[in-house]
């Protein structure tokens, strides 16, 4: 199989170790994707030119030794780059002068492989680039523990949405909860002892799941798991897990922050694939055929009179960043963007409209009316 995605490493590569790799294959999988066959490794320039059809990324590893940065023929100039160091602290120790515009991350600090992975796709196109989670707990039980969940996340630059913090004053309460939980990658729900006997919790945990968002339970100790739970990964903690001020140790705070990390790949995996999934089915009335995915986990469409209809699946809310790579991907070819309309501002999907309006063969396909849209597209 012809590869569709390329990342290499350069640089000081003992440090591209074992766990980093396993790290990719494992996020990869998630999307169906293994490497050797839709992903290439080039480690230390062995591709020797450019393919202009594959997405690629380069991981640098820098080194107290400052080996000069020599970008891999494999990647163009417009190819991101991801430098890592054993810490960000040693960013001017470990890497050459001329690295220095691009953003470093560490190699060291709590499960810094799976984050290096997910760095590595997101900038390969398979990820949003805002690593977007909702926070969802009773105000009453989990006000502390909440507030420091939302700064180690941050720090961590995941963009958390906690309603404290997020909505402004005047604005409708429920219809700006609904727009930014379309948005997230992951709902982080604190299971304290009365989360489901609030009508604010309990819609928030079921539009959640009305739109397949992974659900990370944080089980509190003693709160026995519904058995509407069983649609949700969970972590489970003792009073150990506590200190005195109701908050979270630094270890529990770890696991859990780890825990969103590694659930977030599967999450939008699995949004896109129940996107794709339902798009199939418009096309088969149609007596069409979808194939793929390509780069940015395109498909394509092809009808029996010869039309076709690059298709790009897109997790979460649209925007008008996103538009302008998928139009670029496509170049001259008809293009569409499949997303999940519930929950999203009226007023956002008449933005969306109106700049889909303004843009040549491009097309908006709500996955809930995919038969109407295809039907408009098709004539």
């Amino acid at each position: 199989m012809n590869p569709i995605y390329q990342i290499s490493a350069f640089g000081h590569t003992k440090h591209f170790t074992k766990e980093i790799n396993e790290a990719l294959s494992k996020q990869l999988g998630e999307f169906g994707l293994s490497v050797g066959n839709e992903v290439v490794i080039d480690l230390n320039g062995s591709i020797t030119s450019k393919n202009p059809k594959i997405s690629a990324v380069g991981l640098f590893f820098g080194n107290v030794s400052k080996l000069a940065y020599t970008r891999p023929p494999a990647l163009s100039d417009y190819d991101p780059i991801i430098p890592i160091v054993s810490s960000l602290e040693r960013c001017s120790i470990e890497l050459p002068t001329n690295v220095s515009a691009y953003n470093a991350m560490p190699s060291g600090g709590p499960n810094s492989p799976t984050r290096i992975a997910a760095a590595a796709i997101e900038a390969l196109g398979l990820m949003p680039s805002r690593r977007r989670v909702f926070l969802s707990y009773r105000r009453n039980e989990a006000r502390k523990a909440a507030l420091q969940l939302f700064d180690e996340l941050s720090e961590r630059q995941f963009d958390v949405f906690l309603d404290t913090h997020e909505i402004r004053p005047g604005a409708v309460f429920q219809d700006v909860l609904w727009h930014h939980l379309s948005d997230c990658d992951v709902m982080l729900m604190l299971d304290t002892t009365s989360y489901f006997k609030s009508r604010w919790t309990t819609e928030e945990f079921g539009q959640a799941n009305l739109k397949k968002a992974s659900i990370l339970r944080i089980g509190y100790p003693g709160v026995v798991r519904d058995n509407n739970l069983s649609v949700t990964d969970t972590l489970a903690l003792s009073d150990a897990d506590f200190t005195e001020d109701e908050t979270f140790t630094a270890s529990a705070l770890d696991r859990l922050a780890d825990g969103v990390e590694r659930l977030r790949s599967k999450s939008v995996a699995v949004r896109q694939s129940n996107l794709v999934g339902s798009f199939r089915a418009a096309v088969k009335q149609f007596k069409g055929d979808l194939s793929g995915p390509g780069q940015l986990r395109r498909v394509l469409a092809t009808f029996p009179e010869g039309k076709e209809l690059r298709v790009y699946p897109v997790v979460g809310v649209p925007t008008s960043e996103v538009v302008n790579r998928i139009v670029l991907d496509a170049e001259e070819h008809e293009c569409a963007l499949l997303y999940d309309n519930i929950g999203i501002l009226q007023s956002w999907q008449e933005h969306l409209e109106w700049l889909g309006e303004r843009v040549d063969r491009f097309h908006w396909i709500k996955a809930e009316a995919s038969y109407q849209a295809l039907k408009g597209i098709l004539g």
